[in-house]
């Protein structure tokens, strides 16, 4: 009997071994959506991060006097982020697409819902302002999941962003460990979470459960920032989404589908997506002006565009 005990809990040590390595340096496909891959068009540039460390980023040159920073979610790299770089690039924005040194090939970074990725973005937005063409361009942060918590948490440390779009991120990472048991595994959240934090901060150094973004996301109440979610709830719970809806400033714009999965909305609406961020971009950086100057964000009432997919308005 002794011996059963023995080796099941030595059984259950490697599996949560296992399943915590595998969380924290996730298989990172190409994931294209059935765009170009544009590696070979964009210019491959080293942006500095300190620590005698780097991040490698893809830059698209554009027209008007804007650039975008864009940041895929867990488990994905620049390449997912080709589906929409590809029609802002040809709106005129400049394009930095970058990987979170989570998601390179080698010498990678555990995942962390936090800590390192606010760094890497950091770093990127540090190589954008240093670049003589984009030092006074308009700046737009877009992001998916991570890559949209991270997106947001980072626009309100820098004030020199101008908008954000982000597609289905977290309300706090916390609640992102919790939900990952929850909707996609089933099963309980607690005490699995915990522990699974737990594990994270021992193994990394930092906690992967301490990003609030929906405190970020209230700091920007004066800076356009337009959300995209889903209350199918197949990676975050619906609580997740109304906490985000409710923490949306006066110049928030609300898109929330029930048709589709996380981060789907492009592939399965993407005429509708590809409009609406569009519009986005033009109304807030007046795009269709380059001279003109933004409106003032204290004075500018906000843009709500009605959705056409069933989606909640924020509380």
């Amino acid at each position: 009997m002794r011996k059963a005990i023995v080796f099941f809990l030595s059984a259950l040590v490697l599996l949560m071994a296992g399943s915590a390595w595998i969380a924290l340096y996730p298989t990172v496909p190409a994931d294209l959506g059935g765009v170009e891959n544009l590696d070979a068009a964009a210019k491959q540039v080293r942006i500095e991060v300190g620590e005698g460390d780097h991040l490698d980023g893809w830059y698209l040159a554009g027209r008007l006097p804007a650039v975008v920073v864009l940041f895929a979610g867990y488990a994905r790299d620049h390449r997912r982020m080709w589906r929409y770089a590809g029609f802002m690039n040809r709106m005129g924005l400049h394009v930095l697409a970058v990987d979170f040194r989570s998601a390179r090939p080698t010498s990678r970074k555990p995942t962390t819902l936090g800590f390192w990725e606010l760094r890497d973005g950091r770093a990127a937005l540090d190589w954008v302002r240093a670049q003589p063409a984009l030092r006074n361009a308009r700046l737009v942060l877009f992001g998916e999941s991570l890559g949209g918590s991270t997106a947001l948490a980072l626009a309100a440390q820098r004030p020199d962003v101008d908008a954000v779009v982000a597609d289905c991120p977290f309300a706090d990472s916390y609640a992102a460990i919790e939900d990952g048991f929850a909707c996609v595994l089933h099963l309980p959240p607690q005490p699995l979470a915990w522990i699974a934090r737990q594990v994270g901060r021992l193994v990394t150094g930092h906690d992967p459960g301490e990003l609030d973004v929906t405190g970020a996301l209230r700091a920007l109440s004066g800076r356009p920032v337009l959300l995209i979610q889903t209350r199918l709830g197949d990676r975050f719970s619906a609580k997740q989404v109304d906490r985000l809806s409710a923490s949306l400033g006066i110049r928030g714009e609300l898109w929330t589908l029930d048709d589709v999965k996380h981060t789907e909305a492009w592939l399965h609406h993407r005429e509708e997506y590809e409009r609406r961020v569009s519009r986005f971009l033009d109304a807030h950086l007046e795009l269709s002006s380059p001279g003109a100057k933004p409106a003032t964000r204290a004075t500018k009432k906000p843009v709500v565009h009605p959705a056409s997919h069933a989606p909640r308005k924020a509380a």
